[in-house]
């Protein structure tokens, strides 16, 4: 029965070789983790700098609030939580029987007024609305007011002008006794803190994962071979040897071991053509793979293995089929580390709509301290 093939685009990925390939690329994550640091940090300072909107000027002010009695529930009013003061400085108070005159907001732009900013000239109520932001940290009866405003001037102006509505605001509001300003803060820019070295390690975080992510997913994809079980398990043909690359010395365990598959698989072999899938133009690997097996093999192996002869890929010679007909089988050559999975594939399945017999595959270019490595030799 024959054995079920995997294809490039669907084998099993070999993590033992591909962590070996990572290692040779290591190189790469580093340099995508600074790439991935420096845009990071131009995208914060593009945001935050250049295009950044204008900085605020902070005034904030203190008060302490005196609630009143409230018989019905037997103890002070105590439901003036931040969300309710926002709502009642930002808009009309329900609770006061003059809605018009008497509210907290209405009474921030008289004082404005007083002070010389006109509404809706000098200063809008949507102004001050963005502008102010009612707080209560802990206890109910201290309220924070900030005052944030790109105008200095006008910052200072509205805390002032909400502090005398506020403690006017207690004076009128039966839930409260008083409401007393303890301390108002000078107006000072904004402080933003400098998130520059975070947004760098976020960015040099991200480029290493896609780094990763990126080499994975281009393994998956792959059409190299690196290693011979991952190139016979994909194309279910015996690997008769493995050539190292130029002016790599050939290790004695790999020549031994095509020794003995050349003994093996083509004792009944008299004459094999080698072809190259690398050889787009011409039969120079070919030519190149036959002259290292020659001398892996030795002059003391002439009479065991066949006559070799050489030839281009198929789709490159017109008299392909004939030359192939005056051999008894085909040596198959590919480059270790080249982009040829696909035309191997392509010339296998050419051979065998032919009925040519194909001997196996010779393994060229490969880089032994790669292999000795996966090997642990």
């Amino acid at each position: 029965m024959a054995s079920k093939r995997e294809n490039y685009d669907n084998e099993i990925l070999n993590l033992r070789a591909f962590y070996l390939v990572l290692l040779k690329k290591l190189w790469i994550l580093p340099v995508a983790a600074i790439i991935g640091g420096v845009i990071a940090g131009l995208i914060y300072f593009m945001a935050n700098v250049v295009y950044a909107p204008a900085r605020n000027y902070v005034t904030e002010s203190t008060l302490y609030i005196y609630f009143a009695y409230d018989e019905n529930k037997g103890s002070e009013v105590d439901f003036y939580n931040a969300y309710t003061w926002n709502i009642l400085v930002k808009a009309e108070d329900t609770n006061l029987p003059i809605k018009a005159d008497d509210n907290i907001l209405d009474r921030i732009m008289e004082n404005l007024a007083n002070e010389g900013y006109r509404e809706d000239v000098d200063v809008t109520r949507q102004d001050v609305i963005s502008s102010v932001n009612a707080d209560i940290p802990s206890d109910v009866r201290v309220m924070l007011f900030t005052v944030k405003n790109p105008d200095r001037e006008l910052s200072g102006a509205i805390a002032d002008a909400a502090n005398e509505a506020l403690v006017a605001y207690g004076e009128k509001n039966e839930a409260f006794t008083s409401i007393k300003l303890l301390g108002r803060s000078d107006t000072k820019l904004e402080l933003l803190p400098d998130r520059m070295g975070v947004a760098v390690a976020l960015g040099a975080a991200i480029g290493l994962v896609l780094a990763v992510l990126t080499l994975l997913f281009v393994s998956l994809v792959d059409d190299i071979v690196y290693v011979p079980e991952d190139v016979q398990r994909r194309y279910a043909l015996p690997v008769l040897g493995i050539l190292s690359g130029k002016g790599q010395e050939e290790p004695s365990f790999f020549r031994n071991e095509m020794i003995l598959a050349f003994r093996e698989k083509l004792k009944s072999v008299s004459k094999a053509a080698i072809i190259c899938v690398d050889d787009k133009n011409g039969k120079i690997k070919a030519e190149s793979a036959q002259s290292r097996i020659g001398e892996v093999l030795g002059d003391g192996l002439k009479s065991e293995v066949p006559e070799f002869i050489t030839m281009t890929l198929p789709g490159n010679d017109n008299e392909s089929f004939e030359k192939l007909s005056h051999v008894d089988g085909v040596i198959i050559a590919v480059s270790m580390g080249k982009h040829n999975g696909a035309m191997t594939e392509h010339l296998i399945s050419l051979l065998k709509k032919i009925d040519c017999r194909i001997c196996g595959i010779v393994i060229t270019d490969a880089d032994m301290k790669f292999l000795k490595r996966y090997l642990g030799l």
